[in-house]
């Protein structure tokens, strides 16, 4: 991070854009030193340039000045060019921006998060499996805010066993279970979420279970849009 004059630049993402007053954009970002922030770009409405770059889903270099509730953007530079994400793939970055803006504070910093959402952005763009990329990233985010269990260790703090079965539940970690229990997960599948085998047949939906069934609690009633048009654009296929 570099400040100049008492504006501070850093690597960000835009995660949400919207109309503020008449030229005007008020903008949810991202960046990995400072974490989420609430950015006015005065006039970006008229200045066909800059709301040009000013897209989600672009690394870009934003310099900011204020250290209020909103900052102002002095200046925004693309950092490099990602592929264009379209159809099913923009509905996944879009789902990987609404996680943030539901779950990340304001400036909470977190650049290993940073990180693991440009690694996963990057994988979109270039054709990667999506279910790996979402899982990885679910993940991270749950363990950088604190909310995973110890993967590989129960609650008594015993080795999972890849021929038991467990339940995972948010804030109590994770217990033994009889196989009919309606909540159970087979050792083998958190041993694999644990390694990041998150495209192994055997254990993709379970692994997809326990993570959202983590985040939940954290999300609250409210749906989240994007996963209904990643459920609308898996129907349409």
């Amino acid at each position: 991070m570099t400040q100049v004059s008492g504006a501070t630049g850093e690597a960000g993402y835009i995660l949400h854009a919207r109309p503020w007053r008449d030229t005007s954009l008020l903008l949810e970002v991202v960046l990995r030193e400072s974490g989420r922030r609430g950015v006015i770009a005065r006039g970006a409405r008229s200045n066909m340039r800059q709301r040009g770059r000013l897209q989600p889903f672009r690394p870009l270099w934003l310099e900011l000045a204020g250290r209020g509730e909103l900052a102002q953007l002095r200046s925004v530079e693309e950092m490099h060019a990602l592929p264009a994400l379209r159809g099913r793939v923009l509905a996944c970055g879009y789902y990987l921006n609404e996680l943030l803006m539901r779950l990340l504070p304001r400036d909470d910093a977190h650049p290993e998060l940073f990180d693991a959402y440009a690694r996963a952005l990057a994988a979109l763009a270039c054709g990667a499996s999506e279910a790996p990329v979402l899982r990885g990233f679910e993940k991270e985010l749950l363990e950088q805010l604190g909310w995973a269990p110890d993967w590989l260790l129960t609650q008594a703090d015993l080795p999972i066993q890849a021929e038991l079965f467990y339940r995972v539940e948010a804030g109590q970690g994770i217990t033994p279970c009889l196989p009919l229990d309606a909540s159970a997960i087979r050792g083998e599948s958190l041993l694999h979420l644990a390694e990041q085998r998150f495209d192994h047949p055997a254990s993709a939906r379970e692994i997809r279970f326990v993570l959202h069934h983590l985040l939940a609690p954290h999300l609250g009633a409210k749906p989240l849009q994007s996963r209904e048009l990643l459920k609308l654009s898996m129907s349409a296929k």
